[in-house]
């Protein structure tokens, strides 16, 4: 059973199930570990103000936390989404089938092409941001006219290297959730560039220290994070880079309680782009599988990046990307009430717990000879005539299941 305590009453042989931020700003790079030092215990109490214990794990703790107050926050997402930008309203043009071959293309395109640009920076050759475009253009005209194909492909195709797919991962889900919230292509555009380059100081952080399967020490924690001002350093001598661009690299690990870096800014203080980048940034590192961690559930990693709004994240935009994943997001495995087992093809913008799903495995968890499409907005009924619903979310990789190996 997981408890919330303070930092104050920790003590070795608890085990630290969970924190009170994005572990990612953190050293602690295990996502759940034994506190096993005064070392472990000194950092904790630097970094955290209370974690939740696994007390089936380790010992138990005898005393709570309260919440900590919530910040006062705008009641509007930014003044400049209403006022300044008029709000594009996005359909589907192209179904989801029709547009997988496009979407394809795009995704085995950028892969390649962020790869190659990535090691041309690391040789020392400057940025060719026509090269960007060329990666970003394809995904953002493919997402706008079917926001669910992509996206399906780029969950069932998790690339070996986590730092190029991480990337393209990234601009994916910035121009789907900027499509959600309905800004103009051209914003769209800077948003997808800046998500896709925000990292690309991480091509000066030694690969020892980025691919460690262990928790960083202070002095490696250091390291990590200056690829915020090494990517700062290669946008601003790039020629054509503009400064929205850069100001998503400069503060996409700022966070709205002001713990993050390198500035520590607080709330509206970072750009509304920043902090959609942050939650991005998240959700798409929870679920990948990363040299330290494990891929987390599409449905996992939104609980969390929900625990984490008013501190971490602003609410609104929380509520905002909760809203454009949906639930179940596009890709994800799930469990339903009948005990089969289906993989999320589609989102239903008007009943999101009711997706479109393809069931690969039966009620004894076999797999099914025919695998079939459910609309579950429609068909809320198993053969049995039982009626049939999501259970929960299952983690990638549940019953041996390969998501790469279904295709619509």
């Amino acid at each position: 059973m997981d408890r919330k305590v303070n930092v104050a009453h920790l003590k070795i042989g608890m085990y630290v199930s969970n924190l009170d931020r994005p572990w990612i700003d953190t050293p602690f790079l295990l996502e759940g570990f034994l506190i096993n030092s005064e070392e472990d215990l000194t950092a904790l109490n630097q970094y955290c103000t209370y974690v939740f214990i696994d007390t089936d794990r380790g010992i138990g703790a005898a005393e709570y936390i309260e919440e900590a107050p919530r910040l006062k926050t705008n009641t509007y997402l930014e003044r400049f989404l209403q006022d300044n930008k008029k709000k594009v309203e996005y359909t589907n043009t192209r179904p989801t089938k029709e547009e997988i071959p496009a979407a394809q293309t795009a995704l085995e395109s950028a892969s390649n092409q962020v790869a190659h640009i990535m090691e041309d920076v690391k040789s020392g050759k400057n940025l060719n941001v026509e090269a960007v475009r060329g990666v970003v253009e394809p995904i953002l005209d493919s997402i706008i006219r079917n926001s669910e194909a992509y996206m399906w492909l780029s969950m069932m195709q998790k690339k070996s290297s986590y730092t190029y797919s991480h990337s393209v991962d990234n601009c994916a889900l910035a121009i789907a959730f900027g499509r959600f919230m309905g800004l103009p292509k051209k914003d769209l555009r800077t948003l997808a560039i800046g998500l896709l380059m925000m990292d690309m100081g991480n091509v000066k952080v030694p690969e020892g220290i980025l691919n460690k399967k262990g928790r960083l020490t202070e002095a490696e924690y250091r390291i990590v994070k200056k690829h915020v001002e090494h990517g700062i350093e290669i946008l601003k001598k790039t020629e054509g880079m503009n400064e929205d661009i850069i100001n998503i690299a400069l503060t996409h690990h700022e966070r709205f309680d002001g713990s993050g870096y390198p500035n520590a800014l607080q709330g509206t203080q970072i750009p509304v782009y920043g902090r959609m980048a942050a939650i991005i940034d998240c959700y798409d590192a929870m679920t990948s599988n990363r040299p330290f961690s494990a891929a987390k559930s599409p449905y996992s990693a939104l609980q969390s990046i929900y625990n984490w709004r008013d501190s971490a994240f602003q609410p609104e935009l929380v509520e905002q990307f909760l809203q454009c994943m949906g639930v179940y997001p596009t890709g994800s495995l799930v469990e339903m009430t009948n005990g089969s087992v289906a993989i999320v093809l589609e989102q239903n913008l008007t009943q999101r717990m009711r997706p479109k799903i393809m069931l690969i495995l039966d009620e004894d968890k076999q797999h099914l000879k025919e695998y079939k499409t459910v609309d579950l907005a429609i068909n809320f009924e198993d053969a049995s005539r039982m009626p049939m619903n999501i259970y929960r979310g299952l983690d990638p990789g549940s019953y041996d299941i390969d998501p790469t190996e279904y295709y619509l």
